[in-house]
């Protein structure tokens, strides 16, 4: 059996409890951020998978109104709905994994900042044992 290989173009991520994310729909979705990369985020949601539209602007923050990164294009590249009979599930119901769009400048910097003030130092891939290729 072969280690899994990460195909993804950028590093990935955990980040503190107090990061969050708003999905841009018909109204917010409030969703914790599970770990995240210059190329996308992933997302634990109470809203229900089929709620979120394909494409759409996503808002990155962190409580406390510490930081705040509004209005990154995204475009929902996976989904997965959540086993609710564990008692620490029972609000979660999807996974969503999240693609991030055409990024100006400032937004990739400002990105950065997230990740350099607010992410966990240790990379997933490494932890995990997954090449990045």
């Amino acid at each position: 059996m072969g280690r899994q290989i990460d195909r993804r173009m950028h590093k990935r991520f955990k980040v503190r409890d107090e990061s969050f994310a708003f999905i841009e729909n018909d109204s917010k979705i409030l969703c914790k951020i599970k770990n995240i990369g210059l190329g996308g985020v992933s997302l634990m949601t109470v809203a229900n998978a089929e709620q979120i539209p394909e494409l759409f602007d996503i808002d990155i923050f962190v409580s406390g109104r510490v930081f705040y990164l509004k209005d990154l294009p995204a475009k929902k590249i996976s989904e997965t709905h959540a086993n609710s009979s564990s008692l620490f599930n029972t609000f979660i119901k999807s996974y969503i994994g999240i693609e991030f769009g055409e990024l100006t400048d400032s937004q990739i910097s400002r990105l950065d900042d997230f990740i350099q003030k607010y992410a966990t130092i240790e990379e997933l891939s490494e932890r995990q044992g997954i090449y990045v290729a």
